[in-house]
């Protein structure tokens, strides 16, 4: 798929390939959006994206090992998927109007958005989307659910305060429940759909993109 952006002149994927045990079922997927300095004469990062693709179909490990392998956000995918056949539960087929003999034809690889960032400065200008789109497009291989959570950075357990300060400091006055209502817009708007009204977990359909 072609992708053309005003600013972002490259978006820069490294991949790497985990060759031990359980993680071995999974890569792990990062781009940044590139723009070019004219004055230094060099490309610069303004937004990252990472994730993994989880290779289910070839692995002789269980969903639940392969998911706990990575961390405890990836784990907590886990509840939506029935477990004997590794295929999403009847809850996320009703969302995209599949019925069961879609889903057991399909595969069972699938990838999680791990972490979307852009540049304060380069906000609101469409760069989330693209890394999104590109991320989804590019890195799918012959997966066809797409999951994450969307939890404000900011509020995310895993934030690094003393790493991220300044981004700390740009939310200060916006609360967790207004930060994840915007978030989860977002994510709307690049075609996932809420699972549970109650939580903040989410899923797209990327099987014919």
């Amino acid at each position: 798929m072609i992708f053309e952006h005003k600013l972002v002149e490259y978006i820069d994927f490294k991949y790497r390939k985990a060759t031990f045990f359980d993680e071995s079922s999974s890569d792990f997927i990062k781009g940044e959006a590139l723009v070019f300095d004219e004055k230094k004469e060099e490309h610069f990062s303004v937004g990252e994206v990472s994730g993994y693709f989880f290779d289910i179909n070839d692995s002789e490990n269980t969903l639940h090992d392969i998911l706990d392998s990575i961390s405890a956000d990836t784990n907590s995918i886990s509840p939506y998927f029935d477990h004997r056949y590794n295929k999403v539960i009847p809850k996320i087929q009703k969302l995209f109007d599949f019925n069961e003999e879609d889903i057991m034809a399909m595969s069972s690889n699938f990838i999680y958005l791990h972490m979307l960032e852009v540049d304060k400065e380069y906000r609101g200008k469409g760069i989330g989307k693209l890394l999104i789109s590109a991320f989804l497009n590019d890195c799918r291989r012959n997966a066809c659910f797409a999951f994450l959570n969307a939890i404000p950075l900011q509020f995310n357990s895993g934030f690094d305060e003393q790493k991220n300060k300044i981004t700390k400091k740009e939310f200060k006055d916006r609360n967790e429940k207004e930060s994840e209502q915007q978030l989860i817009k977002f994510y709307t708007d690049c075609g996932f759909k809420l699972i549970n009204k109650k939580k903040t977990d989410m899923v797209a359909c990327i099987s014919e993109l």
